[in-house]
C-alpha cells in the first residue's frame, strides 16, 4: 500500500459503472455504436503519482508498466531512487504486481552514505466486489517485501508481509479510494521493531480524458521505538510514525501513455518530488 512508490493501473472509467447505460439501448446498431464510442472516448486512469491502491484492477491480458524518479530532500540530507512497477492482469479479478527498486542513493548530511539496489515488493490483489448500486468496489491485497537490498542503510535485510483492504467509489468526475493494512515487520538483529497499521485516503478529479488532479494522505504507526517521524539511525527503513500528504497530476499524451508528477510532504519535514511515466500493453 505504501511502498515509497507505486503503480496502480490504467483502467477504463466504464468499469466504474458507466457501461450499464449502453445496455438500455434496444436497437443493435445503437448498441454497437455506443460500445465503439465508449472504447474510443472513455478516458483511461493511471494511478501514479498516488501510492494509495485502488480496486480498479486491470483485466486479463493487460500489462501495466510504470517508471518513476524520486528525489527527496530534508534537513537530514537527500535521497534518490529509481523504482519501476510491472502489473499483470492474470484474470479479470486477480492481478500480480512486482515493484523492484533499480537504484537507491542515500546522502545524509552527516554519517555514512549508501547506494545500490533496493528491496523488491510483490503484491497480489483480488477483486472481491465490483462497484454497483452506490456501493464501492472492494479488493483484497497481500504484499511481500523481499530483502534484495544489499546495504543496511537501504533495507532491513528482513521480509515484511502486509495484507490490506481496498475500497474505490466514483462520484461523478471524482474517484475516491481508501486503504487499511497491517504490516508484519521483519525483525533485524539488534533492533527493536514492531508491526504497523497503515492507512491511505486518495481523491482524483478528472478533467476530460487527458488530465487528472490527484491528492492523498497516508499514515502509519511506528515500526521503530524512535518516535514520530524519526527513523532508526542504523536502519533508516525502520521508520517512526508517518503522516504524509501529496498533491499531483497526470497528463495523457497518447491513449496508453501518461506523464505524472507528485510533490509529497511528511511529518519529518521531508519533501519528495516524483516525476514518472506509465504505459499499458495488451495481449
Amino acid at each position: 500500500m505504501r511502498r515509497k512508490s507505486s503503480l496502480r493501473t490504467l483502467r477504463r472509467v466504464e468499469r466504474c459503472g458507466r457501461g450499464t447505460r449502453a445496455a438500455s439501448l434496444h436497437a443493435s446498431s445503437r448498441y454497437a455504436l455506443s460500445i465503439a464510442s465508449a472504447l474510443l472516448t472513455t478516458p483511461l486512469l493511471a494511478q501514479q503519482p498516488l501510492e494509495t491502491e485502488t480496486a480498479r484492477l486491470p483485466l486479463a491480458g493487460e500489462v501495466l508498466i510504470a517508471g518513476t524518479f524520486e528525489f527527496q530532500t530534508s534537513n537530514q540530507g537527500t535521497e534518490r531512487a529509481a523504482p519501476i512497477a510491472i502489473e499483470v492482469g492474470v484474470t479479470d479479478r486477480f492481478t500480480l504486481l512486482a515493484e523492484p527498486v533499480l537504484y537507491t542513493s542515500i546522502r545524509p548530511s552527516e554519517g555514512f552514505r549508501a547506494s545500490g539496489i533496493g528491496d523488491l515488493e510483490v503484491t497480489g490483489q483480488f477483486l472481491a466486489r465490483r462497484e454497483q448500486n452506490g456501493s464501492p468496489a472492494l479488493a483484497l491485497g497481500a504484499e511481500v517485501k523481499f530483502p534484495t537490498a544489499r546495504n543496511s542503510l537501504i533495507g532491513t535485510g528482513k521480509t515484511d508481509f502486509t495484507p490490506y483492504l481496498i475500497a474505490s467509489q466514483r462520484f461523478g468526475s471524482y474517484d475516491v479510494h481508501a486503504n487499511v493494512g497491517y504490516s508484519f515487520v521483519g525483525k533485524p538483529a539488534g533492533l527493536s521493531v514492531q508491526n504497523t497499521w497503515n492507512f491511505a485516503l486518495a481523491a482524483e478529479r478528472h478533467f476530460g480524458s487527458s488530465f487528472d488532479f490527484v491528492g492523498e494522505v497516508l499514515a502509519s504507526t511506528a515500526a521503530s521505538k524512535a518516535g514520530d517521524g524519526e527513523n532508526s539511525p542504523t536502519a533508516p527503513e525502520v521508520a517512526g510514525a508517518e503522516f504524509v500528504g501529496m498533491l499531483g497530476g497526470r497528463y495523457r499524451v497518447v491513449p496508453n501513455l501518461w506523464f505524472t508528477f507528485g510533490v509529497t510532504y511528511d511529518n519529518s519535514g521531508a519533501v519528495l518530488f516524483r516525476p514518472g511515466i506509465t504505459t499499458e500493453l495488451r495481449f
